[in-house]
This record gives C-alpha cells, sequence and structure tokens, in this order.
C-alpha cells in the first residue's frame, strides 16, 4: 500500500473512530451496498476502496469527491428521508466522505456565499449533481427562481459540468405532486427538461448521464447505492428504459410483497377496520398498486429495514412508477384516487376514471339503442309488430304430421286445406287457448320436429 493509499485509510479512519464506529461494521455497511447494488461478496473490498479513496476525490489536491444538491419544486421530503439517520448511523459517514459543496437544506452558509461555493464548483467541474424537486417552466420560468435567477437557468448551468445527474425522488423524475393535474406552474421532470431543450438548440453540450431514484420520498438506500456506485465504477448503474437502477427497480413490488399469498388465494381487504384488514390480507382491492410498480420496497424497506408502506398496513400507490417519458401524466394524476381499486387511464393529454369510461360507454350504447327504436317507429316497421308466418314451413311441407289443438287452430288449418280430423283427441287441452292465427301446433314424434 503506497503513502497515499494508507493516507486515504487513515483519514477515514479517523472519521470512523470520532463517531464511535468500528472499522467492521463499516465493512458491514459495504456488504449492504453491495447486496443492494445485486454484487457479490468478492466486490465488498472494492467498495470499500471506492469510499475510501473519495476522501481524496477526483484530484491530487486532498478534497473530498464534489456534490451539489439542487432544492427545486419540492417538500424537501427526500432530504429528510436522507438526513433522518440515527447517530452513529453508517450511511452519515458515507455521505460525508462526499463533500457537499451546495445544499441549501443542509448547508451551514447561506446567501450569497453559497452560491459562490456552488459556482465555484460548476467552474471546476467534475462533481456529481444530486437534484430533488420538480422543475417549473410556468411564466417563462419565473415560476421557481432562486437567488434571483429562474431554476430553469440554474439547472442548465449545473449540468453543464457534472459527471453525472441523479435525480432524487419522483418530483424529479416526472414533476410528481407539482405536476398533477391542471399543473399551472408547467412542473417538468429534469430528464424530460434537458432532452427537450438539448432538442431545441439551447443546450451546445452534451448531457451526462442521468440516473433517475424515484419514490416519494426516495429511500435513502438507493439514494446511497447510486452514489456508491458511481465512486466505485466511475459509471452510471444498469439503467432500465426509464433512466432507473434495473436492481432496484426492475422487478414488480408484487412479486416480492409478504401478502402474495393472500392474492392468489382471493383474500383481499375491501373496507379499512375490517377482520380482513386485521388478518392482514391483501390490499389490491381498497387501491394497492403493487401489481403496477416496479421497486424493491419489500426487500430494502425503510428506516433501517424496519418496515415499509404495505407492512405498515397501508396500500402501495406506486409512488415509483414515475417515468418522465410520459408527457403530461405524472405518477399523482395517473394513480389517483389512491384508495381505489381503479387508476386513471391517460390519451391524448388527457387523463380520465376507468369508472367514467365504463359509464360513458354504456351511456353511448343506451343512447344508440334508443335512437335506433326511434328511427323503426319513424320509418314505421314497427306498425302491426313483427312479421310472422301463420304457419311454419314444416307444417306446409308435412301437413300429415299436423296436430290441432284448438277451435281457432283447427280453423287455421281448415283455411289452409289441412285435416283436422286426427287432432279432435286433443281440441279440450287447448279449448280455453286464445284464438289467434298461431295456434297451430306439431307431432312431436319421433319423424317430426319441434314446436
Amino acid at each position: 500500500m503506497t503513502t497515499k493509499e494508507k493516507r486515504k485509510v487513515s483519514i477515514l479512519d479517523e472519521l470512523l473512530e470520532q463517531r464511535g464506529v468500528k472499522r467492521r461494521d463499516f465493512l458491514k455497511l459495504c456488504a449492504g451496498v453491495a447486496a443492494t447494488l445485486g454484487l457479490s461478496q468478492a466486490a465488498i473490498p472494492r467498495i470499500a476502496e471506492a469510499l475510501e479513496g473519495s476522501v481524496i476525490g477526483p484530484n491530487t489536491s486532498g478534497a473530498l469527491a464534489p456534490t451539489i444538491w439542487l432544492e427545486l419544486a419540492s417538500c424537501t421530503g427526500c432530504t429528510e428521508s436522507l438526513a433522518q439517520v440515527d447517530t452513529p448511523d453508517i450511511a452519515t459517514i458515507v455521505l460525508e466522505l462526499i463533500s457537499l459543496n451546495y445544499a441549501e437544506t443542509l448547508s451551514a452558509g447561506a446567501g450569497w456565499s453559497l452560491e459562490l461555493a456552488k459556482e465555484q464548483t460548476i467552474e471546476v467541474g467534475g462533481y456529481i449533481l444530486v437534484i430533488e424537486g420538480a422543475l417549473m417552466e410556468g411564466w417563462d420560468g419565473d415560476a421557481l427562481r432562486i437567488a434571483d435567477e429562474r431554476a430553469t437557468d440554474i439547472v442548465e448551468h449545473a449540468a453543464s459540468h457534472a459527471d453525472v445527474i441523479v435525480c432524487v425522488g419522483s418530483c424529479a423524475v416526472d414533476g410528481g405532486w407539482q405536476a398533477a393535474h391542471p399543473n399551472p406552474g408547467g412542473a417538468i421532470g429534469i430528464q424530460r427538461y434537458l432532452t427537450k431543450a438539448k432538442a431545441e438548440g439551447r443546450l451546445d453540450y452534451d448531457l451526462p448521464p442521468i440516473v433517475n431514484v424515484p419514490c416519494c420520498p426516495s429511500n435513502p438506500e438507493h439514494v446511497v447505492a447510486v452514489l456508491v456506485d458511481w465512486l466505485l465504477l466511475n459509471r452510471a448503474p444498469e439503467l432500465t428504459a426509464d433512466n432507473k437502477p434495473a436492481l432496484m427497480f426492475g422487478q414488480y413490488l408484487h412479486d416480492n410483497c409478504p401478502r402474495r399469498g393472500h392474492f392468489e388465494n382471493g383474500e383481499f381487504v375491501r373496507q379499512f377496520g375490517s377482520k380482513e384488514e386485521a388478518k392482514a390480507y391483501c390490499l389490491y382491492t381498497v387501491g394497492c398498486k403493487g401489481p403496477e410498480t416496479k421497486a424493491n420496497c419489500p426487500i430494502v424497506r425503510w428506516n433501517r429495514r424496519s418496515g415499509w408502506c404495505v407492512e405498515a398496513g397501508a396500500p402501495c400507490i406506486g409512488c415509483a412508477t414515475a417515468d418522465p417519458r410520459r408527457a403530461g401524466f405524472d405518477w399523482v394524476t395517473m394513480n389517483t384516487p389512491f384508495l381505489k381499486h381503479l387508476r386513471n387511464v391517460g390519451f391524448g393529454g388527457l387523463t380520465f376514471s376507468p369508472a367514467i369510461i365504463a359509464w360513458g360507454a354504456a351511456g353511448l350504447v343506451v343512447a344508440a339503442l334508443v335512437i335506433h327504436g326511434f328511427g323503426m317507429k319513424a320509418s314505421g316497421r314497427t306498425k302491426g309488430g313483427a312479421p310472422y308466418e301463420l304457419e311454419r314451413k314444416w307444417d306446409k311441407d308435412h301437413p300429415d304430421k299436423a296436430l290441432c289443438t284448438s277451435e281457432a287452430a283447427k280453423k287455421c288449418a281448415e283455411a289452409q286445406g289441412l285435416d283436422c280430423s286426427d287432432a279432435d283427441a286433443n281440441a279440450d287441452a287447448d279449448a280455453d287457448a286464445d284464438a289467434d292465427a298461431d295456434a297451430c301446433a306439431i307431432d312431436t314424434n319421433e319423424e317430426g320436429g319441434g314446436k
């Protein structure tokens, strides 16, 4: 081990010791990160080396790996999720190994000095850009201004020299709550905005890799794993089609849900407070979006693996379904109402409830039938009722097999030249039958047909 490498380890050991953390606990964290990333145990030393190496950062000046955390239109829930950790918590150590040069919520500095730190970091380049919250395009970008600058200009400038962009939380991925209908402020996800700006020729640089880490709020283990993966391999992890880490958001939540067995058995909670809820039956019928949501929440869980939404008795609301490719269809609009079985559907920039679509289709069918009935009446096709034959074709072809069971039927048969003499024995059976012209019956022996 070189002198420089020993110095890296020494600095890290000092940080761990100051917070009462043993190196064995640090290596346990590395093992947890490896599991989250889907790596084998053989990768643990490399993860530890990457974290230790981040004390030096991308240059030789001894600085920490620089990071800019932009807070846009959000509730800061993702920052709270990441920052509210117990002490000593290993995730805190990992984050302190990354130089958080700019973070409006967490930085001790404020005002112009903090903005200067951000600008200097951008000038040097080679930093990790973390963005929380939606970008607002409304009113030519004036819907959101920070330090007297449009947020749209801030994001375009900050992305220019970043090594990687990490969109933390579903608001940053597709606009989230801010983009929910009717979206007066023009909220939009970061990836969609930057790719649109690039296509329109407003950016004169190639976009860095963009990693989307959804959920509301984001899971801190997901964020730490993405940052460590970048430090370890200096590249983004394997991504899905919507730029989410595949190992975290590549499998349906429903597949790993502990209530999956109740789903298979048809055992559902249909009302909160019922005995079915007390038995922890499946929540699908009260709005759970687990079968439509790809996330590993049942595996990674929350609050130091103590639980997650469904385990706490709440249905999954599909916050991980945020998709930057769906213009105008943010995860909130598409998944509401959260406690209803059917989610909304989108078409042509509009969203509809399946119930409304079903009632609308039924209304169209009823209206078509009514119009058809009035048309039949107006054309005279309904006068006198539907046309019918006085005698069926089989009776005409087999006059010797016909049986007449009423006086009216006899008259009907005689009028058509039929012999009813064989039917006298049956005349009393239907003596009270309606005297209409369709009262002829047919012999139903093995040689005949039916009525």
